[in-house]
């Protein structure tokens, strides 16, 4: 191994060591206690389960549909009104909410800290945001194809 290639890995070492420092202070937040929180009622509440693994499947359902119908297409409109009705079921359980709050919000946090870190490195690096990051107006529905910084 070269010198450089030896300082290129300590930096590497570093740069994780620095990563794993924030992730902690994410898993040790007050967002992330609420998270598990509300994540074990839920798991005590079979309804809302059982709802929740039906939202991903409609989801997922709905995603194929617009890609392979459009979005005027009766299978879609069927498939979203199915949607409205899982999501106004869930709305009503109290646990399914305060769930999905919690859930919103420590996902909020580490896309912040994502966000932070490419908004530091965009000026002096070229870097993209990845695929998920897009507009969704690139092939397949995802990606950015429009121009924008996002």
């Amino acid at each position: 191994m070269t010198n450089t290639e030896m300082l290129e890995d300590a930096k590497i070492e570093e740069w994780s060591a620095r990563a794993d420092e924030v992730a902690e202070m994410i898993r040790e937040s007050d967002v992330a206690a609420q998270f598990w929180q509300a994540r074990g009622k839920m798991s005590r509440h079979a309804r809302a389960i059982e709802l929740f693994e039906m939202l991903k499947q409609k989801t997922n359902n709905i995603k194929v549909l617009e890609s392979h119908y459009g979005l005027e297409h009766p299978r879609l409109v069927q498939a979203k009104a199915e949607l409205t009705q899982i999501e106004d079921e869930l709305s009503q359980i109290p646990v399914a909410f305060q769930y999905q709050c919690a859930q919103s919000e420590l996902n909020m946090v580490v896309q912040e800290v994502v966000q932070r870190l490419m908004q530091r490195l965009r000026p002096v690096l070229p870097i993209e945001p990845g695929p998920r990051q897009g507009c969704g107006h690139g092939p397949d529905g995802q990606g950015c194809t429009c121009g924008e910084s996002h």
